[in-house]
Formats: C-alpha cells, sequence, structure tokens
C-alpha cells in the first residue's frame, strides 16, 4: 500500500497491464500435439560456422528440446540441423490429407528450412550468412505430405545469437493457432506497440526542446527512449536488412553505449549536477567504445568477446548516475522522482538480465526483458512532462488573465483620457466660440461701417486673423459632426466632371497664388456617392496639396478599375514617408511643420477626409515618394446616372447645406449686406447667456433694420416674460437653467408656429446628435453676419410652409 501511494495510481496503471499480459501468458498450457502424433528422437546432425561453412560437429548428437548450442559448449552462432523422427497414425495422416495441419515453434530463426520425409516444404532463407534471433512461428505442412508410420523432419536454423531449437508441436491449425497467436500478440507485437508509442511520444518531446533549449532534461530522456525503443522493435524485424552478421552486432552495441551516455547526461541534467569529469568521460565513452568495436571486428567476428568487455566496463557508470538521481530529490516532486528511479532501476536491471542471459548464457528459451522495460520508464516520465505542460498552460492563462486585467484597466484609463479630452476639447471649443462669434460680428459691423482707408486696413487684418480661427473652429465641428453620427448621407448618381470643375474653379485662386499650375483631367464618370461628402473630400485634397506643394502642378483624374471609378489628386511637393502615410490620416497632424505656421494648414483636413470617406464606405489611400511628390485616391462604386425631370442635388444636409449655398455665403463676405433681401421681422427675441456676444447679436440685429429686438440670457428671462407676439426667435442652445430647445417649446406653447433659430458653440456628438434630432435650424458658432442672416431669411420662409417639431 505504502509502495502503491508512493507511486501513484497514475504510473501502476502500465506496470500492471503489463504484468497482466505476462500472468496471461505464463498460465498458458503447453500446446499439445495431436492425437495420433508421437515424437521418438530429436538429433542434432550438423553445425556450421556463419562465415567459413566449415562443420563443427564431429558426429551427429541426441538432443533434448528445448536444445541451447552455447550452455552445450558448442557455438554462440551459426547454421545448426535438426533431424526429428515422429510416428504418424493413419487417421492423423489422413486428417492432416483432408484439413491444414501446421507445426509451432516458439522460438525459431526466421531464417530457417523445413524438410518433410526428404522433400523442402518450407524455407524462409534469402541469402545464405544471414542470421537472426529466434521468434515464434506457426507453419502450414502441405496436405498429403504427412505418411503413415514413421516420418522424418528436418528443420535448419541460421542464428545469431540464443541459437538452439524450442519444442516442435503438431497439430491441426484450427487447434494450434488460437493460443499461438495469444502468446505471439503478448511476447512480440505488444511490446512493437508498446516501443512505437513510446517512440511517438519521444518525437513529441524532443521536438519541444528543439523548440525550446531549455528543455534539456526532456530532450534528452526523449532521445533515450527513441534509442531504447529502436533497439527493442529491432530485436523483432523478422525480414533480412541485407546486415552482416558483424555490421548488426556493431550497431546493437552502438545503440547500447549511446543509450548509456544519453541516460547519464539526463540524469545530470534532471538534477542540475555540473560535473565536468563525467561529461568528459561520456564524450569520450560514446565515440571511444563504438570505434575499439570496429577496430575488433577482424580479430573477434560478432563481437562476441569485445561486446562482453565493453558492456561489462559501462556498468561503471552506474554509481555515478545513481549518486545524481539522489540528489534529484529536491528538485522534482517525490512521487514522480521515486517512479522515475523505479523505471530506471527495472530497465538496468533488464539491460544485465539481457547481457547475462542473452549474450553470456545464451540459452534459447531466453526472452528479452529490456522491451517489457523501457515502456515501463514512460508513464512516470510522461505524467512529469504531462504537468510540466499543463503548468505552462496554467501560466499563460494566469498570464493572460494579467494582460487581460492590465488591458482592461489601461482601457479604462484611457477612456478617462479621451473622455477627458473630449470634455476639454468640446469645453473649449464652445467657449472659444462665444468671443470668436462676438468678435466676427462685430469686424462684420466694423467694416460696413468704416470708411477711413488706414481703419480699414485694421480691419482687413483682423477680418483675417478671425477667419483664421474659424477655420480651426469649423474644422473642429465637422469632426465632430462625423463622428456623431448625424450626418445624414445621401447617396445618388453623381456625375464627377461639374464636381471637379467647380472644386478646382474655387481653389484656382490659391493655386496661381504660389505659382502651381492646377488641371483637372475631362471625364464622364458617374458614380453612386453623397454629392456634398464627395465635395468636402474633394475640396481637402486638392487644397491640402495646393498647400504642400512649392512648385509644379496638381493634377486631379478619375481612373475606371472594374466596377469602381478612382478619384486621384497628384501633387508634385516633398513626398512622405512609409512611416507617416497612416499617421497623416489622424486629427492634427502636420509634417514638417514644427512650427504650426498656420499657413499649412490646421492638421484636420486628411482626418475629415478619411471620416467621410468612412461614412460614404469610400476606400482611401496614398502613394508616395519622398521628394517626388504624393497620389491620394479615393475609390467609389460606379453608377449610371439617370437623368430625370425636376432632379435635384438636394437641400441642406450633411456638413451644412449644398456647396452651392457655401459657395455664395463666402462670395458674399464683402461687407455689402445690404445686397440681401430685409428680414421681414418686427419683434425679435435674443436669448444669450454671454453679454458681449448678446449685445453684438442686438445692434446686428438693428442694424437689419429690426425695429425690435428684447434680449435675455436665460430660460426664466423667458418665462419672466409677457405674452405677446414674436416674429422671430434666436436662442443659444446652452444655458446656465436650460437649453434652447426648452425656450422654443415654452414660447411655442403660446405661439406654435414661431421661427425660430438655434445657436450653438458645442461640438461633442451628444450636443450634436440631439440638436439633429430635434429638427431645429442650427446655426455653429462662430458664423459671420452673412450666414446668419440668411439662415434667418431661409427658417422664416419655411415657417410658412411646415412647423418644426421641438
Amino acid at each position: 500500500m505504502l509502495l502503491g501511494r508512493r507511486l501513484g495510481s497514475n504510473w501502476l496503471v502500465a506496470p500492471l497491464l503489463l504484468l497482466s499480459f505476462w500472468v496471461m501468458v505464463t498460465l498458458q498450457a503447453e500446446p499439445q500435439n495431436a492425437t495420433g502424433v508421437q515424437w521418438s528422437s530429436i538429433r542434432l546432425v550438423d553445425l556450421q560456422d556463419d562465415l567459413t561453412g566449415e562443420s563443427r560437429l564431429a558426429q551427429a548428437i541426441d538432443v533434448q528440446l528445448p536444445h541451447s548450442w552455447q550452455p552445450d559448449g558448442l557455438m554462440n552462432k551459426g547454421v545448426g540441423r535438426y533431424a526429428l523422427s515422429l510416428a504418424v497414425s493413419a487417421a492423423a495422416a489422413q486428417d492432416a490429407a483432408q484439413q491444414p495441419w501446421s507445426l509451432r515453434i516458439d522460438r525459431l530463426s526466421p531464417a530457417h528450412r523445413i524438410w518433410l520425409n526428404g522433400k523442402l516444404v518450407h524455407s524462409t532463407l534469402p541469402r545464405r550468412g544471414w542470421l537472426t534471433l529466434g521468434a515464434p512461428h506457426l507453419i502450414d505442412l502441405p496436405g498429403g505430405d504427412l505418411l503413415p508410420g514413421q516420418n522424418t523432419l528436418v528443420i535448419e536454423v541460421h542464428c545469431a545469437a540464443q541459437c538452439g531449437l524450442t519444442p516442435v508441436t503438431l497439430g491441426r491449425k484450427a487447434d494450434l493457432q488460437g493460443a499461438y497467436w495469444i502468446y505471439r500478440m503478448v511476447t512480440r507485437d505488444l511490446l512493437v506497440v508498446l516501443n512505437i508509442v513510446c517512440i511517438t511520444f519521444s518525437l513529441f518531446v524532443v521536438t519541444l526542446w528543439w523548440m525550446r533549449r531549455q528543455e534539456a532534461t526532456a530532450g534528452l530522456f526523449g532521445l533515450l527512449m527513441i534509442v531504447g525503443a529502436l533497439r527493442n522493435c529491432r530485436y523483432f524485424v523478422e525480414g533480412d536488412l541485407q546486415l552482416s552478421a558483424n555490421a548488426d552486432s556493431w550497431l546493437y552495441f552502438t545503440a547500447h553505449v549511446l543509450a548509456t551516455c544519453l541516460q547519464s547526461w539526463f540524469i545530470l541534467a534532471l538534477s542540475r549536477t555540473h560535473w565536468p569529469a563525467l561529461h568528459r568521460v561520456l564524450c569520450g565513452v560514446l565515440p571511444g567504445f563504438p570505434l575499439i568495436a570496429l577496430a575488433a571486428m577482424p580479430f573477434d567476428p560478432g563481437l562476441t568477446h569485445t561486446r562482453n568487455i565493453l558492456q561489462g566496463a559501462l556498468l561503471l557508470l552506474l554509481p555515478p548516475s545513481l549518486l545524481m538521481l539522489k540528489r534529484s530529490h529536491t528538485l522534482v516532486p517525490g512521487n514522480l522522482l521515486f517512479g522515475m528511479g523505479v523505471g530506471w532501476l527495472l530497465a538496468l536491471l533488464a539491460s544485465i538480465h539481457d547481457f547475462a542471459l542473452g549474450r553470456i548464457v545464451g540459452n534459447v528459451t531466453f526472452s528479452y526483458w529490456l522491451p517489457w522495460a523501457i515502456p515501463m520508464m514512460m508513464p512516470q516520465f510522461a505524467m512529469l512532462v504531462i504537468k510540466r505542460i499543463a503548468t505552462a498552460f496554467d501560466e499563460i492563462e494566469q498570464a493572460n488573465q494579467h494582460l487581460e486585467t492590465k488591458v482592461a484597466e489601461r482601457t479604462r484609463e484611457l477612456a478617462a483620457a479621451n473622455a477627458a479630452k473630449s470634455h476639454f476639447l468640446t469645453s473649449a471649443s464652445h467657449d472659444l466660440r462665444q468671443p470668436v462669434a462676438a468678435i466676427g460680428l462685430i469686424t462684420d459691423l466694423l467694416q460696413s461701417r468704416v470708411t477711413d482707408p488706414a481703419l480699414r486696413s485694421l480691419t482687413d487684418r483682423l477680418t483675417r486673423a478671425v477667419n483664421s480661427m474659424e477655420s480651426l473652429l469649423k474644422g473642429l465641428l465637422d469632426l465632430s459632426r462625423l463622428d456623431s453620427g448625424t450626418v445624414d448621407v445621401q447617396r445618388r448618381r453623381v456625375k464627377l466632371q461639374p464636381l471637379l470643375e467647380a472644386v478646382t474653379n474655387h481653389e484656382m485662386e490659391s493655386a496661381r497664388h504660389k505659382g502651381l499650375r492646377l488641371r483637372i483631367r475631362p471625364t464622364d464618370a458617374t458614380v453612386w456617392t453623397d454629392p456634398v461628402l464627395l465635395e468636402q473630400i474633394l475640396r481637402n485634397l486638392v487644397g491640402n496639396a495646393i498647400r504642400h506643394t512649392a512648385q509644379g502642378s496638381v493634377l486631379v483624374g478619375m481612373r475606371r478599375r472594374g466596377h469602381t471609378w478612382v478619384l486621384q489628386v497628384w501633387d508634385s511637393g516633398p513626398g512622405i514617408g512609409p512611416a507617416d502615410q497612416q499617421r497623416i490620416f489622424e486629427a492634427f497632424v502636420q509634417l514638417g511643420n514644427p512650427a504650426r505656421e498656420r499657413s499649412q494648414g490646421l492638421g484636420l483636413g486628411l482626418a475629415i477626409v478619411q471620416r467621410a470617406a468612412s461614412l460614404l464606405d469610400h476606400a482611401v489611400g496614398v502613394r508616395s515618394v519622398v521628394g517626388r511628390g504624393s497620389v491620394f485616391s479615393v475609390t467609389m462604386p460606379a453608377a449610371t446616372l439617370v437623368q430625370a425631370h425636376g432632379s435635384a442635388h438636394g437641400g441642406a444636409h450633411g456638413l451644412g447645406g449644398t456647396a452651392a449655398s457655401d459657395n455664395a455665403l463666402q462670395a458674399a463676405h464683402t461687407g455689402a449686406s445690404t445686397a440681401l433681401p430685409a428680414i421681414p421681422a418686427r419683434r425679435v427675441l435674443v436669448i444669450e447667456d454671454d453679454r458681449g456676444l448678446r449685445d453684438t447679436l442686438v445692434s446686428l440685429l438693428q442694424s437689419w433694420g429690426v425695429a425690435e429686438v428684447h434680449a435675455g440670457d436665460s430660460l426664466a428671462s423667458v418665462r419672466a416674460l409677457p405674452a405677446g407676439h414674436w416674429d422671430l426667435v434666436v436662442s443659444d442652445h446652452r444655458l446656465g437653467d436650460g437649453t434652447g430647445r426648452e425656450v422654443i417649446a415654452h414660447l411655442r406653447a403660446q405661439q406654435p408656429m414661431l421661427p425660430a433659430l438655434i445657436l450653438t458653440g458645442d461640438t461633442s456628438p451628444e450636443q450634436l446628435a440631439e440638436l439633429a434630432s430635434s429638427g431645429l435650424p442650427v446655426l455653429h458658432k462662430p458664423f459671420r453676419s452673412e450666414k446668419m442672416r440668411a439662415m434667418i431669411l431661409e427658417t422664416m420662409a419655411r415657417t410658412t410652409d411646415r412647423d418644426d417639431s421641438v
């Protein structure tokens, strides 16, 4: 019980299973001759040397089966011939002629010949000089060759070791083959399978060592198992490998030397012992002993004496191995180490047994123990490797869990940082838009009133500064809208030539100012896209190319590729390095502009291009050669343009209305507001919590001819107003005590058709989504007076046709 607990049930399974097979064989009844068969005499009639063919037997001798040559002092290998006399009854002879009869011999060399009554009835001898080890055989006899009365059976064997002959059983094949196959399976086939399993697992372990050099212990044991198992399998090879007796003996010996050295190296690795002297001895023994045996072949045919001496010398490596194995108890779990020690000890005892009885005694009934011992060494080591792999998997899972926890923590930190950044940008953008909007409107008022040329120059410079700030805030707003999901994508068939002409005409002045040539190639391309978003993509690409090209040209064209059209913008600028070709699509990234010169842009154009193209499912690409220029491309699905009566490109949507309206507003920025129609409103309510912007809005509306402009700063101030009729309400969205939507909802409760306009400096995606879903017209800060005036006129005209829901 104590032994079982120390070994562990996992290790005992294999030995107990093998033991059960062994018991099954030993308890098997001895095979019996058929009724009517009686062996009378058995004689060894000839012995020949396997090399010279010289007879070593002066006269025939009577023997008893089993008969072994070496214990009788005859030979240890060669060719022998036995003559067996047997009496067969008439009934037995008649039965043999009617159904198959066989000979069963449990130890018969695979190289043999058999004569019955002078007739050769069986031969497996392909060439002279082929010597093998004994194996179980069941040999069929031809029907009718067995005669009533006396018969003579001659058996010639060609033996390499354990020479002789075991008892011969004659009977019906049906009676003999059941017990024969059980005996053969347990003594040969099962052992071959077990050793092949060892080889397979050992190859896995050696492969593991090859991939992870730190697994030297496992790898050395795997090599040891492969060598030992291959050597065992060689015992059971019954075919002719075309090897001479000398070569076969030398290979067996070399495998034994290699296994002994690998065993010592394995124990060195297992005990983590640094023993240079032993290592040097092993490095000398491994090549030295096989070379000595090779040199001794001419003087010791079959290496009989050489192997006896050298294999005995290998036993001197036993004490160091035992000493090192004892040191391993602190490095390997006790039950595993004990099991490995028992398995190793069994293998050692099996080696001694096989050497003593097989090589020295040479008994023909001898059975090799090593083929059983090698597989018994494997289970405990397999458990050690499996536990090591399982531990590695556990460590990997723990590391993954730890990594996932760290990733989750870092993700939360990044999300919090991103939220803080977004909150900062939103708040900063909102707070900046308020004064910038006021400055822009005041600048417009100044330009309309100032006539002094000197002051006019100052206001122009102020206007340019305000325009730069508005460009930055507009870019932030565009990014926020694209990220918010509030852009209404309206795909349709779009003919690209008018769009290309409109964009290039708009950018022509900028190109001419830098001395660049801006060209477009005519195209009949028609694509399926949103014209407003595509126009914004094209504007940003062309503007970006002009801005970063110092000399040369910018070319805009289309290429047809299958069912798609590829819009390409070529420039002769400085080019972009491979490492930066993805970074340029990030917001605020500018290459070659460490001083952040506003003339080179703000780093938002390509980020807007990427987001807009993603909304449209258009692929954006870039190819560039440093020093030669770049080409940006947008791939779009091709479509057939269908002309229809009354078709239009749609009203204001997406990022702030059609390109035509935007162009009109930009062209109108000359201060000539009197060119626009008068605002049809007498009483206007302005709600704005920023005092400076509120006062500016009041002054602006009054300059447009509005008779009564009332102002408030909160939702409470609106609720405190007496009931009355308003022609228009203009309200900031973010108020101290509410929102502009609540202001409009309160006023429309009394005046449902009240025209309303929301002003906002918010850029957060959530706020933009709420405003988009409200259906109210929204004017984003900062804005110019012309834009505000145009939206007021559009809002008041639209309200006469429908009621905006809040």
